[in-house]
């Protein structure tokens, strides 16, 4: 198929799965006003200091195609792990695949091998520039990402890197991975549309927890909204009940409940006959009365079916996690007389798992996550041609290329240029519409997802252009503003704040390579440990590469047209 078939500069936006497509023809819109939610501030800093570098020891460069488009690609080939080195030539052949798609000649695919190390990937971004490179994809590892920063700051060269990690972006370092802070920002901004404005939420112990508690209470407050009660539990499924219980305040409800039925029996004894025995059992106490005060007895009736009285002071609860972690938590929520038919369970793309469906604590709940038939078409294209499962982290190796392909192709003059990548219409990838904000930072429109026990239900679908979600991000600050002015003293309720509940030792719960929960780069769950190849997320968490499931080594029928 030719390259012009499959890339099309269009306005208004339309996804296309084969092709990451440039939005909006001619000139661009007015830039949003609206401010990233995770989006680095832009200031009058100093000009970047440029890192000398000797490339002498590299090889010297073949003479040069005229209008060669080099794209550099940074992966970890020859990790230490074998899990590693497997899901490095899946987003390999997913490069390929979009450079097929391409099917542009003048662009050159050059791999470089980081040895899944940061020293391994600053080495492979200066074999990138003396290759003169145009653009770079990759590395994977957020440590990798930091590493490379400094080797490309104040020089020409963009890099797309796959991590997703916020604390890892740089000034022409962009990355292409699911940002956790964002799918934040949209399950709350719906929440609290839908006038859930009270937050509890339970936050795993350590740096991922820490990381995804900053940004809910940030983006709550954000949005109008107030963290009521937050609690912090282990990893360990026997550890859980303590802190759920806490959550759900329930030594508090079940003394109220003691309290009222001791009050009701009271009341039922003064009304009872004079020969009723003072150990009369209550069900029968109750009968006895039940001619001459009903709503005694209807009273004792209904407080019966419960544990537990009085109001919990949230409206909907976060739960950021997925997979094991999530289905050890959600049955101890109602277990504690927190209610999913009175309370919204909200989450993360991490609940984008089928497994969870079968959970029905949280059917009912919402989270953000892409939607449409881009993951599963491109799922089986790619076991189609490469006989095996893509990971879920395949898709933005994929969109990475071909976004340098778009690009290349619209600009045939200095095609990587921060104006040409920071677009304000944005692309529209296999995941839906993605746009590069200025600080290396990403946004992405996602869709607001029910779970049931079978498909999820949208309850908002995903935007089809920024047009449209800045439309919508304008409408929940306008709420915001609303809810302040009418509850100024929103933000005084007796929330001890994150820096209490993250102390040491819990904090002590380390992560290699900035690892959010136990999930792996582009996995959605904790079971089975990492697995990343059958499952449909959105997470891509910061790569923790030692718990991916071993997979086997990569086929290659596409062979290396203009890979080098």
């Amino acid at each position: 198929m030719k390259a012009d078939r499959l890339w099309r500069h269009t306005a208004p936006l339309f996804a296309g799965l084969a092709a990451l497509l440039l939005v909006g023809c001619g000139g661009a819109p007015e830039a949003p006003r609206i401010a990233s939610p995770i989006g680095k501030p832009i200031d009058s800093t100093p000009a970047p200091v440029i890192m000398p570098l000797d490339l002498s020891a590299f090889p010297a460069n073949p003479p040069r195609r005229d209008k060669a488009v080099i794209v550099a690609l940074l992966l970890p080939m020859s990790d230490a792990r074998d899990n590693i080195r497997a899901l490095a030539g899946d987003l390999y052949n997913a490069a390929q695949l979009a450079l097929f798609d391409a099917a542009d000649p003048a662009l050159v695919l050059k791999l470089h091998d980081t040895k899944g190390t940061p020293q391994g990937a600053q080495q492979a971004a200066m074999a990138a520039l003396a290759g003169d490179a145009d653009i770079i994809v990759g590395p994977l590892f957020s440590s990798s990402v930091s590493a490379v920063a400094p080797v490309l700051a104040g020089r020409e060269i963009a890099a797309l890197a796959l991590s997703n990690d916020s604390g890892a972006a740089h000034d022409n370092v962009w990355l292409m991975g699911f940002l956790p802070e964002q799918n934040i920002s949209q399950i709350v901004a719906e929440a609290i549309s839908q006038g859930l404005t009270r937050f509890g939420a339970l936050l795993p112990q350590g740096p991922f927890g820490r990381r995804i508690g900053d940004s809910f209470v940030n983006e709550v407050s954000r949005f109008g909204g107030t963290v009521v009660q937050v609690e912090t539990y282990p990893p360990e499924a026997t550890q859980m009940f303590e802190p759920v219980k806490k959550l759900a305040q329930y030594d508090r409800r079940t003394a109220a409940h003691q309290a009222e039925m001791a009050r009701l029996t009271q009341a039922a004894r003064a009304l009872a006959p004079d020969d009723t025995p003072a150990d009369e059992a209550p069900d029968r106490l109750f009968r006895t009365i039940a001619p001459r005060a009903p709503e005694l007895v209807s009273a004792y009736e209904t407080l019966k079916l419960t544990e537990t009285l009085g109001d919990i002071p949230y409206d909907a609860v976060f739960l950021p996690e997925g997979g094991l972690a999530l289905r050890n938590l959600a049955p101890l929520l109602p277990y504690y007389d927190i209610d999913p038919r009175r309370v919204k369970f909200i989450g993360t793309g991490l609940w984008d798992d089928v497994s969870l469906r079968q959970e029905p604590p949280l059917h009912g709940g919402w989270y953000a996550a892409p939607t449409g038939k881009g993951w599963p078409a491109f799922a089986t294209r790619y076991q189609r041609i490469y006989r095996r499962a893509p990971p879920r982290l395949a898709v933005v190796s994929y969109d990475a290329v071909s976004l340098a392909a778009t690009l290349a192709r619209i600009h045939e003059r200095q095609p990587f240029t921060a104006a040409h990548l920071t677009d304000a219409n944005g692309f529209a990838g296999i995941d839906g519409i993605v746009r590069l904000r200025a600080g290396g930072l990403n946004e992405r429109g996602l869709a607001i997802q029910e779970m049931t026990a079978q498909e999820p239900r949208a309850i908002r679908p995903a935007p089809a252009s920024f047009v449209a979600y800045d439309r919508h991000m304008r409408a929940a600050l306008s709420l915001a503003d609303r809810l302040q002015q009418e509850n100024p003293d929103r933000g005084l309720l007796p929330f001890a704040g994150l820096d209490v509940l993250f102390a040491p030792p819990e904090s002590n719960r380390a992560a290699p390579e900035g690892t959010i929960s136990a999930a792996p780069e582009g996995a959605i769950s904790a079971a089975p440990e990492g697995a990343i190849s059958d499952a449909p997320s959105i997470a891509n968490p910061p790569l923790q590469g030692d718990q991916l499931p071993a997979i086997a080594a990569p086929q290659n029928p596409l062979g290396q047209q203009n890979a080098q």
